[in-house]
């Protein structure tokens, strides 16, 4: 047995002073929204490149649909979009909406958007909803021409995003002998992003880890949040199936009071057993990868003046992993409760959204 202070040097993290975060060791969160935009950009603008290619070499065919042709202009996304990293694991969450205003070159020009309303984790891997709008009511061909060949091909850009997102290439370094092509620009914005995510990192709580299985190892939760409405309305909108399902877009059940509920198409289910409207709500909670396990969440509400509600959230005996080994459960539950649920009933009910 090694001498304590001499333990083998192969088994030790360390600090570098470059910041480099050796095999994804350390917990480091990365806001991917800014590379999200230019990966569809450039993506969209490679695809109106191979249509205009594939018009020049069949000017003089007669099949009218070799000559269309579609030029996205300025991607817009809104949203968020960030990875999370820590002992080697990446966990992608996302939730954009994407929009840009295209030209359709036919015999006619015509001027259109597409827009991608809900792209998100939760739906990874489904068809993403695509929807096209001509500024022309006279363009049947033109949206036929975009929902049969346009459509299909924007459904794999959006798949080739996640797979990207999933693998974690917007947080890999650059290779070897890249750092020479980089401009000094380019180079310093590097180095203010490494140490302010550095700096971030060590600001950060640090989880306890004790010497029971991690999935034995509790944690709790604390948000408050404010709404403006009365503390009955933000019940309803926590409660009641309907106003659930409306701001996830997911089926959800369960009843305006006491009884047994899930969310996310039961990706989360529970049984709330004690419920005082506009005063206090108190669940048996759960993620369906949790397995047997439960959390006790507790949410109590007051309004300083009528029409103004603050709730206070309190989740005891969440656990550090889920039956899949994930070790970053806090994290995404917390970010769940404040993206997905509190911040989407404000902006779906007007309970105060930002816009």
């Amino acid at each position: 047995m090694a001498k304590l202070g001499e333990g083998e040097k192969r088994w030790i993290v360390e600090e570098r002073e470059d910041g480099t975060n050796v095999q994804g060791w350390h917990w480091v969160e990365k806001d991917c929204l800014e590379w999200s935009k230019q990966f569809y950009q450039r993506e969209l603008s490679m695809l109106t490149t191979a249509k205009k290619k594939k018009k020049k070499e069949n000017e003089e065919g007669d099949d009218e649909d070799e000559d269309d042709a579609i030029e996205f202009k300025q991607v817009k996304i809104k949203g968020e979009a960030y990875l999370n990293q820590r002992k080697g694991k990446i966990i992608a969450g996302y939730e954009i909406e994407c929009e840009c205003e295209f030209v359709f070159n036919s015999r006619e020009c015509l001027m259109g958007k597409m827009v991608l309303p809900y792209v998100s984790d939760e739906n990874h891997g489904d068809d993403t909803e695509v929807k096209f709008s001509f500024s022309s009511e006279e363009a049947s061909g033109a949206k036929k021409y975009c929902e049969t060949i346009v459509k299909p091909k924007v459904r794999e850009i959006v798949k080739k995003w996640e797979k990207e997102m999933a693998s974690g290439i917007p947080t890999q370094q650059q290779p070897k002998g890249a750092a020479a092509a980089i401009s000094a620009k380019s180079t310093e914005t590097t180095a203010t992003e490494t140490e302010t995510a550095t700096k971030k990192i060590r600001e950060q709580k640090q989880h306890e880890y004790k010497k029971a299985p991690l999935s034995k190892t509790k944690h709790t939760i604390r948000l408050k949040e404010t709404f403006i409405c009365r503390a009955t309305d933000v019940c309803e909108a926590l409660l009641d199936p309907q106003r659930v399902a409306h701001f996830t877009r997911t089926k959800c059940t369960g009843q305006k009071g006491l009884g047994k509920f899930s969310l996310f198409d039961g990706g989360v289910d529970g049984e709330t057993i004690a419920f005082e409207d506009g005063k206090s709500i108190t669940q048996k909670w759960r993620f369906k990868s949790w397995g047997d396990n439960f959390s006790t969440v507790k949410m109590t509400f007051s309004e300083p003046e009528p029409g103004n509600t603050i709730l206070l959230l309190e989740q005891t005996d969440v656990p550090e992993s889920d039956e899949y080994g994930n070790e970053n459960v806090m994290e995404v539950t917390e970010n769940g409760w404040k993206n997905l649920i509190f911040s989407r009933i404000r902006n779906a009910f007007g309970y105060g959204a930002s816009l």
